[in-house]
């Protein structure tokens, strides 16, 4: 399910990183460090819970 939270908005889903960027004017809004755009190897993927097969 979407939410379009403003007038105007024309996308679905998460904002790239490249869009954060620009709406907060390339600065961190919470502690004024410059934003940058992460390489891949910067991302990491981590299992929040582990799932449990489902046995009939």
């Amino acid at each position: 399910m979407y939410k379009f939270e403003k007038v105007g908005q024309d996308f679905y889903g998460v904002r790239t990183p490249s869009e954060i960027k620009i709406i907060f004017g390339g600065k961190c809004p919470k502690c004024g460090h410059e934003l940058s755009t992460p390489k891949l190897e910067d991302i990491h993927i981590k299992v929040k819970n582990k799932i449990k097969p489902v046995i009939e």
